[in-house]
């Protein structure tokens, strides 16, 4: 996956991250299908729950 790829789906993962409820992000975590990706010096993971993405952490890269 490119950049220009990781950063719009850290971006898009990010917004429904703030849009969804408790419960849904809970789901996301236990159930989801994660992904981890490295972006500009910073660990990200993506939960994939019923097709949409959901950015779980993003931390700096140590």
């Amino acid at each position: 996956m490119n950049d220009a790829a990781s950063g719009a789906l850290i971006l898009v993962g990010n917004a429904h991250f703030q849009d969804a409820r408790w419960w849904t992000l809970v789901a996301a975590w236990l159930f989801g299908k994660h992904q981890r990706l490295q972006h500009l010096g910073y660990n990200a993971r993506i939960s994939f729950w019923r097709g949409t993405p959901y950015l779980l952490t993003f931390n700096e890269v140590e």
